[in-house]
């Protein structure tokens, strides 16, 4: 607004490969990582650059052609199956686009609901929370860019699906930059790095055992979140 420093000392590296999380309690600042990163914000002091250039130097459409953001409220459109993957690769073939509905699980579900000419509704409203959510992996999958974010991707959707989805982010970081931002603790386990954030500042950085074993606020939070959800699964 003008007014207040939203981040402040936030230093983070992304690696061409591998699985870098920014974590932490709800308003602490990992959802201006994202708008940073994607260019909907521009900061105001300090750099962000892509590839050793200025990120304000580059032009949005090379930037996009390279990056790709999966989030909780990912948009399907009202359109066909088919037409959804279109956008993301105009000459995607129908095994192309089967081949990415198997990684997350979904291709035998389209395959008995219509095939490819399945239309989705308005907000996805005719397939789960989950399938939504694998659908939009899938198409972002097909579309094959360099810089994958995934921001709360697992929010409320089954643990089926969230199991999916994290099994593609591992398999995707192999090869590709995954971001991954999560208020699940659980999810970051095998991250190659944690950011750990507290009001708009990284207070802590390393692996999950080495943040667990500093005993600070990464491990704090990941005890409370433990014991809530083995109490909720008793």
């Amino acid at each position: 607004d003008g007014k207040r420093d939203v981040l402040r000392n936030v230093n983070m590296t992304f690696p061409e490969k591998g699985i870098t999380a920014v974590v932490g309690e709800s308003g602490c600042g990992k959802s201006t990582v994202v708008n940073l990163l994607s260019g909907a914000y521009r900061q105001k002091e300090g750099s962000i650059t892509v590839g050793g250039k200025a990120l304000r130097a580059v032009s949005r459409e090379s930037y996009y052609s390279r990056l790709s953001i999966v989030s909780y409220n990912t948009y399907i459109f009202n359109e066909t199956v088919r037409d959804n993957f279109m956008l993301a690769d105009k000459n995607a073939t129908s095994e192309k686009i089967y081949s990415a509905l198997e990684k997350v699980n979904l291709a035998d579900f389209i395959r008995e609901n219509g095939g490819l000419d399945k239309v989705i509704t308005e907000d996805a409203s005719n397939i789960s929370g989950g399938q939504k959510q694998r659908l939009a992996l899938a198409v972002n999958l097909v579309a094959d860019k360099d810089i994958y974010v995934f921001d709360e991707a697992t929010s409320n959707i089954d643990i089926e699906s969230e199991a999916i989805i994290m099994r593609n982010i591992g398999t995707l970081s192999k090869e590709r930059s995954v971001i991954l931002i999560s208020h699940r603790l659980a999810n970051v386990l095998g991250a190659d790095r944690i950011y750990y954030m507290e009001n708009g500042e990284v207070k802590e950085t390393g692996t999950h055992d080495e943040l667990i074993s500093a005993c600070g606020g990464y491990a704090k939070l990941y005890v409370t979140q433990k014991k809530l959800e083995e109490g909720y699964a008793e």
